[in-house]
């Protein structure tokens, strides 16, 4: 199955089954308190190679994703998140892929008058067992944790946030292989809490030793000296009390020991209860 294939299949279902989900939050700045914030993105990957030992592989995928979470702020400097991953690749069926549990305190908000905006966390990630050997997650055995910071500036007038800057800087370690460096920054620009546009560059590093050979069974990431750029943006519709829709896409502009110029669409709902 092509990738454009693929893309074609997804667009016409997204609107179809687009529910309540969206990956977890790092930006530097936290929900409303005592408010549950419901997340959820359906997510197609679609790649046609691979990058390995022996340069490019022919090895087109086309991967499903369903990623659903929930984050509570019980007060201004502290947030915990939930987030269940489902996933059906080209190398195992539909099924629980990993679960997430993320706790986050604020240091410093911009808003209340602060300098710059920032967060810190934890993420402690659970793969699944069919999730270990999947070329198309970036997982580095069953149990990893992942602390990071967050780094943020926003602009205001009157009530609404107009733009804003933040960064995204991380390490991780799981308990197969090397750890991993992640960094990320996003521009965003917001017109009256309505549309909103943003502008996205994901990385992450791994810090194994080993080259990706295509000719032997894959074992996880963990061992691999892994890299990968995914750039994109993303729109976002506001409706009344807080709910928000997106559409993103994302291209891989660099990649080592991976999927090869992979296209990324999601289509994902926001609910604050």
């Amino acid at each position: 199955m092509t990738a454009r294939y693929c893309a074609g299949i997804f667009l016409t279902l997204a609107f179809f089954f687009v529910q309540h989900v969206d990956a977890t939050e790092f930006m530097p700045w936290l929900g409303d308190p005592y408010v549950i914030e419901g997340r959820a993105d359906l997510i197609v990957e679609a790649y046609e190679s691979l990058n390995g030992k022996h340069g490019k592989s022919h090895r087109p995928a086309c991967d499903f994703f369903l990623d659903a979470g929930a984050s509570f702020t019980p007060d201004g400097e502290w947030s915990a998140e939930l987030e269940a991953v489902l996933a059906d690749t080209r190398h195992r069926s539909f099924g629980f892929d990993s679960l997430l549990l993320t706790g986050r305190h604020l240091f410093f908000n911009d808003i209340v008058g602060d300098p710059v905006s920032l967060s810190a966390g934890l993420t402690i990630i659970q793969a699944f067992k069919p999730a270990w050997h999947d070329i198309s997650v970036f997982h580095h055995g069953g149990i990893a944790c992942e602390g990071h910071v967050s780094v943020g500036k926003e602009l205001s007038c009157q009530q609404f946030w107009t733009s804003r800057l933040w960064g995204v800087a991380a390490i991780g370690v799981g308990d197969v292989g090397s750890p991993w460096l992640r960094g990320d920054i996003t521009w965003e620009h917001n017109w009256w809490d309505v549309h909103q546009l943003s502008l996205f560059a994901h990385t992450i590093w791994g810090l194994g030793g080993n080259t990706l050979n295509l000719s032997e069974r894959f074992k996880g990431y963990g061992s691999l000296h892994h890299q990968s750029v995914d750039v994109g943006f993303r729109y976002t519709y506001g409706f009344e009390y807080g709910i928000a829709a997106h559409l993103d896409y994302a291209y891989r502009v660099f990649a080592r020991n991976c999927p090869k110029n992979a296209n990324f669409i999601s289509v994902g709902l926001f609910y604050p209860f």
